[in-house]
């Protein structure tokens, strides 16, 4: 009976060991470059240089089918408690961050300036500290307990009509066996988020293309709107 529990338990250690080393060598380095081409995984970004030595370093992107003045109102109205994360709202809830990502272009969120904060939850906010309208948003956030974060937007044309979404997300914390558990959670997670919100935004623009310009323009031009809120309705497909 106990030789039967030692080779029970050590075929178990064997099978965590195995899936552990899985993720290390194959999982991990895919995830954490998804999408992104080798140039874009090289290139250099702003706020890179704001974590060094990071544990968590990723490059993700997309190709979305709009250009970057037509992306850019979904990406500075992100945030809980604005326009939400485009991403899996149900597991944001699950942790009570009480989200619900939108589908309209908010006006009173399309004023974002450097020194502006993006919440993250509740009492947890990350300050934007570069921002270039259609082409770059950088959040940083440093702290003594939490550890270091930063995080970019990039948006770069490939023609008239396409443009390449990368987004890069580099974390540091003390290095505590809580914080090597804590990479082995965070950094899957991040992954299945991060994924979901790109093709989320992607959705969005995608749907309102030729739209997003003119309903910007028309938020600029009047002095006051009736409602708050601007819902961009799908192209009629022909």
């Amino acid at each position: 009976m106990l030789k039967k529990l030692v080779i029970g338990l050590a075929t178990v250690g064997t099978m965590k060991a195995v899936a552990i080393g899985a993720y290390l060598l194959l999982v991990g380095p895919w995830q954490r470059r998804w999408g992104a081409t080798d140039e874009e995984v090289q290139r250099a970004m702003p706020g890179d240089e704001e974590v060094e030595h990071s544990l968590m370093n990723a490059t993700r992107a997309v190709t979305i089918n709009a250009r970057p003045e037509e992306i850019w109102p979904w990406l500075i109205q992100i945030g809980t408690g604005k326009a939400g994360w485009y991403s899996y709202d149900w597991i944001e809830n699950l942790m009570g961050l009480n989200v619900s990502s939108t589908d309209r272009i908010i006006p009173e969120f399309q004023q974002l300036e450097v020194g502006d904060t993006i919440p993250l939850a509740s009492g947890l906010e990350i300050p934007v500290k570069l921002l270039k309208p259609g082409e770059t948003l950088l959040l940083v956030g440093h702290d003594p307990v939490v550890g270091d974060a930063s995080w970019i937007f990039g948006l770069y044309p490939i023609d008239e009509q396409r443009t390449r979404l990368v987004t890069r997300t580099r974390n540091r914390w003390p290095m505590t066996p809580g914080g090597i558990l804590t990479l082995l959670f965070i950094e899957p997670g991040s992954f299945l988020m991060v994924r979901k919100m790109l093709l989320g935004i992607k959705r969005r623009a995608e749907q309102t293309s030729g739209q997003t310009s003119r309903k910007v323009e028309e938020m600029a031009c009047q002095n006051s709107f009736q409602d708050k809120s601007v819902t961009l309705n799908p192209p009629v497909q022909g």
